[in-house]
Protein backbone atom coordinates (compact mmCIF):
# COMPACT_ATOMS: atom_id res chain seq x y z
CA UNK A 1 0.00 0.00 0.00
CA UNK A 2 0.96 3.24 -0.58
CA UNK A 3 -1.35 6.41 -0.54
CA UNK A 4 0.68 7.85 -2.63
CA UNK A 5 -0.63 5.77 -5.44
CA UNK A 6 -4.73 7.59 -6.21
CA UNK A 7 -6.34 3.99 -5.23
CA UNK A 8 -4.66 3.56 -1.87
CA UNK A 9 -5.03 7.32 -0.83
CA UNK A 10 -8.69 6.87 0.69
CA UNK A 11 -7.89 4.21 2.79
CA UNK A 12 -4.66 5.98 4.20
CA UNK A 13 -7.52 9.18 4.86
CA UNK A 14 -9.70 7.17 6.67
CA UNK A 15 -7.49 5.56 8.31
CA UNK A 16 -5.99 9.02 9.76
CA UNK A 17 -9.59 10.33 10.21
CA UNK A 18 -10.60 7.51 12.20
CA UNK A 19 -7.82 6.39 14.86
CA UNK A 20 -5.78 9.42 14.92
CA UNK A 21 -8.38 12.28 14.58
CA UNK A 22 -6.02 15.12 14.38
CA UNK A 23 -6.78 18.72 14.43
CA UNK A 24 -4.24 19.78 11.52
CA UNK A 25 -2.74 17.67 9.06
CA UNK A 26 0.82 18.99 7.03
CA UNK A 27 1.13 17.16 3.50
CA UNK A 28 4.70 17.83 2.04
CA UNK A 29 5.00 17.32 -1.69
CA UNK A 30 8.05 16.44 -3.57
CA UNK A 31 7.14 18.12 -6.66
CA UNK A 32 4.71 14.98 -8.12
CA UNK A 33 3.44 15.68 -11.51
CA UNK A 34 -0.25 14.49 -10.36
CA UNK A 35 -1.73 15.86 -7.27
CA UNK A 36 -4.18 14.05 -5.76
CA UNK A 37 -7.67 15.54 -4.41
CA UNK A 38 -7.34 15.10 -0.67
CA UNK A 39 -10.38 17.62 -0.51
CA UNK A 40 -12.84 15.09 -1.30
CA UNK A 41 -11.46 12.57 0.89
CA UNK A 42 -11.36 13.59 4.54
CA UNK A 43 -13.02 16.69 6.42
CA UNK A 44 -9.90 17.14 8.38
CA UNK A 45 -8.18 20.08 8.02
CA UNK A 46 -4.97 20.12 6.19
CA UNK A 47 -2.65 21.85 3.63
CA UNK A 48 -0.14 21.38 1.33
CA UNK A 49 3.45 22.62 1.37
CA UNK A 50 4.91 21.77 -2.31
CA UNK A 51 8.70 21.68 -3.03
CA UNK A 52 10.33 23.14 -6.03
CA UNK A 53 11.87 20.32 -6.84
CA UNK A 54 11.81 16.21 -5.82
CA UNK A 55 14.78 15.52 -3.67
CA UNK A 56 14.31 11.83 -4.44
CA UNK A 57 15.33 8.68 -2.84
CA UNK A 58 17.93 8.78 -0.24
CA UNK A 59 20.41 6.20 -2.50
CA UNK A 60 20.41 8.21 -5.78
CA UNK A 61 19.59 12.01 -4.05
CA UNK A 62 21.24 14.85 -5.22
CA UNK A 63 20.34 16.82 -2.66
CA UNK A 64 21.32 16.48 1.25
CA UNK A 65 18.27 15.29 2.32
CA UNK A 66 15.94 13.12 0.34
CA UNK A 67 12.65 13.45 -0.43
CA UNK A 68 11.34 11.67 3.14
CA UNK A 69 13.68 13.38 5.30
CA UNK A 70 12.72 16.75 3.59
CA UNK A 71 8.77 15.62 4.95
CA UNK A 72 9.97 15.05 7.86
CA UNK A 73 12.09 17.91 8.49
CA UNK A 74 9.53 19.99 7.52
CA UNK A 75 6.53 19.04 9.50
CA UNK A 76 8.79 19.17 12.69
CA UNK A 77 9.57 22.65 11.66
CA UNK A 78 6.37 23.22 11.07
CA UNK A 79 4.85 22.01 14.19
CA UNK A 80 7.61 24.07 16.30
CA UNK A 81 6.48 27.64 14.81
CA UNK A 82 2.48 26.80 15.31
CA UNK A 83 3.47 25.89 18.62
CA UNK A 84 1.81 22.64 18.56
CA UNK A 85 2.27 20.49 21.48
CA UNK A 86 2.18 16.84 19.95
CA UNK A 87 3.92 16.28 16.87
CA UNK A 88 2.51 12.90 14.89
CA UNK A 89 4.21 11.73 11.64
CA UNK A 90 2.39 9.14 9.89
CA UNK A 91 4.41 7.87 6.56
CA UNK A 92 1.95 7.48 3.76
CA UNK A 93 2.23 3.85 3.30
CA UNK A 94 1.37 3.61 6.69
CA UNK A 95 -2.00 2.66 8.28
CA UNK A 96 -2.76 2.55 12.01
CA UNK A 97 -5.34 0.89 13.87
CA UNK A 98 -7.10 1.27 17.40
CA UNK A 99 -8.59 4.11 19.37
CA UNK A 100 -6.16 4.50 21.82
CA UNK A 101 -3.35 4.68 19.53
CA UNK A 102 -2.87 8.36 20.30
CA UNK A 103 -3.26 8.03 24.30
CA UNK A 104 -0.86 5.28 24.38
CA UNK A 105 1.69 7.43 22.19
CA UNK A 106 0.91 10.60 24.40
CA UNK A 107 1.70 8.19 27.28
CA UNK A 108 4.83 7.19 26.03
CA UNK A 109 5.94 10.55 25.50
CA UNK A 110 5.74 11.55 29.33
CA UNK A 111 8.42 9.26 29.77
CA UNK A 112 10.64 10.36 27.00
CA UNK A 113 10.73 13.35 24.67
CA UNK A 114 10.52 11.64 21.01
CA UNK A 115 9.05 8.03 20.34
CA UNK A 116 10.04 6.10 17.71
CA UNK A 117 8.99 2.28 16.50
CA UNK A 118 10.75 -0.71 17.52
CA UNK A 119 13.14 -1.53 14.46
CA UNK A 120 15.04 -4.80 13.97
CA UNK A 121 18.02 -5.30 16.14
CA UNK A 122 18.83 -1.77 17.48
CA UNK A 123 17.22 0.09 15.30
CA UNK A 124 14.31 2.41 15.18
CA UNK A 125 11.34 2.77 12.92
CA UNK A 126 10.16 5.90 11.75
CA UNK A 127 7.05 5.04 9.46
CA UNK A 128 4.91 6.17 12.78
CA UNK A 129 6.81 8.60 15.80
CA UNK A 130 5.78 11.53 17.81
CA UNK A 131 7.65 14.17 19.78
CA UNK A 132 7.01 16.86 22.09
CA UNK A 133 8.14 20.54 21.71
CA UNK A 134 11.41 19.82 23.47
CA UNK A 135 12.07 16.60 21.49
CA UNK A 136 11.72 18.21 18.53
CA UNK A 137 14.15 21.02 19.15
CA UNK A 138 16.46 18.10 19.97
CA UNK A 139 15.59 15.82 17.50
CA UNK A 140 15.95 18.69 14.48
CA UNK A 141 19.28 19.93 16.51
CA UNK A 142 21.02 16.56 16.05
CA UNK A 143 19.76 15.94 12.76
CA UNK A 144 21.16 19.20 11.39
CA UNK A 145 24.44 18.46 13.13
CA UNK A 146 25.07 15.68 10.69
CA UNK A 147 27.21 17.10 8.14
CA UNK A 148 26.72 13.80 5.78
CA UNK A 149 24.18 13.49 2.79
CA UNK A 150 21.02 10.75 2.78
CA UNK A 151 23.24 9.02 0.22
CA UNK A 152 26.68 8.62 2.56
CA UNK A 153 23.98 7.94 5.71
CA UNK A 154 20.60 6.50 5.66
CA UNK A 155 17.78 8.01 7.18
CA UNK A 156 17.37 4.95 9.81
CA UNK A 157 20.71 5.54 10.70
CA UNK A 158 19.96 9.04 11.11
CA UNK A 159 17.51 9.28 13.26
CA UNK A 160 19.06 6.34 15.94
CA UNK A 161 22.13 8.59 15.96
CA UNK A 162 19.94 12.35 16.23
CA UNK A 163 17.71 10.08 18.65
CA UNK A 164 20.39 9.53 21.28
CA UNK A 165 21.40 11.90 24.06
CA UNK A 166 24.54 12.96 22.56
CA UNK A 167 26.33 15.30 19.63
CA UNK A 168 26.42 13.02 16.84
CA UNK A 169 28.79 14.51 14.20
CA UNK A 170 32.54 12.73 15.42
CA UNK A 171 30.73 9.61 16.13
CA UNK A 172 28.70 9.40 13.35
CA UNK A 173 31.81 10.23 11.04
CA UNK A 174 33.47 7.20 12.72
CA UNK A 175 30.39 5.02 11.81
CA UNK A 176 30.56 6.36 7.92
CA UNK A 177 34.23 5.49 7.89
CA UNK A 178 33.44 1.85 9.42
CA UNK A 179 31.07 0.89 7.68
CA UNK A 180 31.87 2.35 4.00
CA UNK A 181 35.47 2.39 3.73
CA UNK A 182 36.40 -0.42 5.85
CA UNK A 183 33.62 -2.19 4.75
CA UNK A 184 32.26 -4.26 7.71
CA UNK A 185 29.35 -3.83 9.70
CA UNK A 186 31.37 -3.92 13.14
CA UNK A 187 31.60 -0.24 13.71
CA UNK A 188 27.98 0.55 12.80
CA UNK A 189 27.18 -2.39 15.34
CA UNK A 190 29.22 -1.12 18.11
CA UNK A 191 27.46 2.24 17.35
CA UNK A 192 24.34 1.55 17.14
CA UNK A 193 24.86 -0.45 21.01
CA UNK A 194 26.02 3.24 21.94
CA UNK A 195 23.07 4.77 20.65
CA UNK A 196 20.81 2.60 22.92
CA UNK A 197 22.41 2.78 25.69
CA UNK A 198 22.19 6.46 25.92
CA UNK A 199 19.28 7.03 24.11
CA UNK A 200 16.67 9.70 24.65
CA UNK A 201 13.79 8.55 23.45
CA UNK A 202 11.08 5.96 23.88
CA UNK A 203 9.57 2.56 21.83
CA UNK A 204 6.17 2.40 21.06
CA UNK A 205 4.42 0.16 23.39
CA UNK A 206 2.81 -1.28 20.22
CA UNK A 207 3.89 -3.04 16.81
CA UNK A 208 4.10 -3.22 14.07
CA UNK A 209 5.62 -0.85 11.08
CA UNK A 210 7.70 -3.13 9.06
CA UNK A 211 7.73 -5.90 11.53
CA UNK A 212 6.05 -9.06 10.55
CA UNK A 213 3.49 -11.19 11.54
CA UNK A 214 1.08 -8.26 11.96
CA UNK A 215 -1.53 -9.87 14.72
CA UNK A 216 -4.45 -8.12 13.59
CA UNK A 217 -6.46 -8.74 17.08
CA UNK A 218 -4.71 -6.34 19.22
CA UNK A 219 -6.50 -3.60 19.98
CA UNK A 220 -3.56 -0.91 18.42
CA UNK A 221 -1.25 -1.30 15.99
CA UNK A 222 0.62 0.32 12.93
CA UNK A 223 2.11 -1.23 9.75
CA UNK A 224 4.03 0.16 6.50
CA UNK A 225 4.05 -1.45 3.16
CA UNK A 226 0.89 -3.57 3.42
CA UNK A 227 0.47 -6.58 1.33
CA UNK A 228 -2.37 -7.26 -0.49
CA UNK A 229 -3.49 -10.52 2.00
CA UNK A 230 -2.79 -7.55 4.71
CA UNK A 231 -4.79 -5.23 3.45
CA UNK A 232 -7.71 -7.21 2.97
CA UNK A 233 -7.35 -8.58 6.79
CA UNK A 234 -7.38 -4.70 7.78
CA UNK A 235 -10.49 -3.76 5.57
CA UNK A 236 -12.41 -6.48 7.75
CA UNK A 237 -11.75 -5.27 10.57
CA UNK A 238 -11.81 -2.07 9.87
CA UNK A 239 -15.32 -2.02 7.87
CA UNK A 240 -13.85 0.60 5.25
Amino acid sequence: MDARCPSDRPLWWRSIDTFIRPKHVLIVDSASPVKPDDAALTSTKFQRLELLINPGHAQNGRTHYCGYMAGVILGLEFALHNDIDIFLYVEQDALVFGHAIVERTKNALRRKDLVFGAGSFLGIQQSYFAANKKGIRHFLSALHAIRYTDKQVAPEHKFMFAAASFVPSPLVGLAVYTKYRMLTRMGLTLFALACAASKNYEVLPFGYGRKRPINFTDDVFYFQHGTADEISAYKRITGF
